[in-house]
């Protein structure tokens, strides 16, 4: 009787955004939400430039990030923070904001980086009319924005640049950095998996390099010298 090994299908390595196409797509995003309107009347406010900040300083995903009110925020704590509460979603034919997050686990509070508190403060001076929910990022017409029309359009704000980056990108370029710089448990908890295995199979990109370790290897060759040095006096 013969066995055979199955074998795992090779993962896709995590893609992330380099630190040079993070600033040229935060440039081009504004540059695309200040171009001359193509028709006479008031421009669209699209809110590019600050719900790409939002999701570039916290991992949320896009439906989180559309789904943020103004309640959700606490922009006047010694740490100010955001909490995730629900996502939008489509039902019946219409988007809709439905007040839980994907899971259990979706629901937490982030603490916010300086640069989102920034851009947060700079949707709310447009004074926009969030609707019923009082939402953060709502459409012109008080609704839900669409997640895919937000894809859309970065697309179209890239359109210059030598950048491809989807909303997705952001969620993984962050837990990348959180989960090198600090623990996967950290990355884990920003990005609200109920578990660290998703974070490390799906999120974070592999360095490659192997972490420094020259004090503890050198204790090894330090301890076998002085384990030969002890028996040698004892005979």
């Amino acid at each position: 009787m013969t066995t055979s090994t199955v074998r795992e299908p090779k993962r896709d390595e995590a893609r992330t955004i380099a630190l040079e196409d993070i600033a040229l797509l935060r440039v081009a995003v504004r540059e695309w939400e200040h171009r001359p309107a193509l028709r006479r009347g008031r421009r669209n406010i699209t809110l590019r430039p600050q719900i790409v900040d939002t999701m570039l300083g916290t991992g949320v995903r896009i439906g989180e990030c559309l789904a943020l009110r103004t309640s959700d925020l606490d922009l006047d704590a010694t740490a100010p923070t955001l909490t995730v509460t629900g996502t939008v979603v489509r039902a019946n034919g219409r988007l809709i904001r439905q007040p839980k997050p994907r899971s259990d686990s979706s629901r937490r509070t982030i603490t916010l980086p300086d640069f989102v508190v920034t851009a947060i403060n700079e949707a709310l001076d447009l004074g926009l009319d969030g609707g019923p929910d009082d939402l953060l990022f709502p459409s012109t017409k008080g609704t839900p924005r669409s997640p895919g029309r937000v894809r859309d359009q970065l697309r179209e704000a890239q359109a210059g640049i030598s950048t491809k980056v989807t909303p997705h990108d952001f969620r993984r370029t962050v837990a990348t950095l959180v989960a090198n710089s600090t623990t996967v448990a950290n990355a884990t908890a920003l990005l609200g998996h109920a578990g660290e295995a998703t974070t490390v199979r799906h999120y974070v990109k592999r360095t490659h390099i192997a972490p420094d370790l020259r004090v503890i290897i050198d204790m090894l060759v330090a301890q076998a010298s002085t384990d030969t040095r002890a028996e040698g006096k004892a005979q």
